[in-house]
Formats: structure tokens, sequence, C-alpha cells
């Protein structure tokens, strides 16, 4: 029998996920990177019981769909270019990412659940503590 050099390129299983949206946004980080791929067992009635969402790719773009999707990216902040001396009076930075965009405070208000409450009931804080809302890091104030 004499081979056939236009052959289909097979389809592997690249990946596989519990849930519908961890496959979406994978799928979209390859369509996004021009390689084509597609999904199935996506409109699972039942959820993770009646098995994984897949993600497949041609084989010969495994390798570049498994970098795309595994790349280790470094996040950037930006550092302020000395560090000035901690005033009382200042509004409070965040020790991660250095924004202002935090609250502190001893007491809890009415609006926080009851978690927060009985954190800050319970444990009686000696410092404030604080919350960044730029990058969601709990600390205290010094």
């Amino acid at each position: 029998m004499p081979s056939d050099s236009s052959s289909p390129t097979p389809i592997v299983v690249l990946d596989s996920f519990r849930d519908t949206i961890a496959a979406h946004l994978a799928k979209n980080q390859l369509d996004a990177a021009g390689i084509p791929c597609f999904l199935s067992n996506e409109n699972r009635p039942y959820g993770p019981a009646l098995g994984s969402v897949r993600l497949f790719v041609r084989a010969p773009d495994v390798a570049a769909a498994q970098e795309v999707l595994h790349a280790r990216r470094a996040f950037m902040h930006a550092m302020p270019p000395e560090e000035p001396v901690a005033d009382p009076g200042a509004a409070p930075r965040c020790p991660r990412c250095h924004h202002t965009d935090v609250v502190c405070r001893h007491q809890p208000q009415p609006t926080d659940n009851l978690f927060v409450k009985l954190r800050l009931w319970l444990l009686a804080p000696q410092k404030p503590q604080c919350h960044c809302f730029t990058c969601g890091l709990e600390f205290e104030r010094e």
C-alpha cells in the first residue's frame, strides 16, 4: 500500500481540567498565541462527576502549547526611589506593593463580616490591622 503524504496530523490531549472556566482560560491563551486547539466534554450536565474537560492540540504543537500555558512570568512592582522616614501621620503603605490604597483599623465596622468582627474582637490586636486593596495583603501597621 503506498504511503500517503497528506495523512492527517494526530490530535493529542494536552491537559484536562476539573472546571470549565480554567479550561476556557487555557484555550484562550493558546488561541491568543495562534495555536489551534479545542475542548471536549465542556457541557457536562453533572459537573466533574462525568469526567474532566479536555484540551486538545495537534501533536506538533504540544511543546509550544506547554510553553505558553506553563510559562513563568515575573511580576514587576514599581519601587519608590528611596524609602521615606516613617511619619506616624502619613498614609500607610503596603509592604509588598508599596501602594497607599490601604485601610487600617483597631475596631470592627458595622459592614464587616462575622469572621472579621470575631478576629478583631477576640484577638484584640495591639497594632492596627491593615488590608491593601491593590495586592490583597493583610498586615499589621507598625
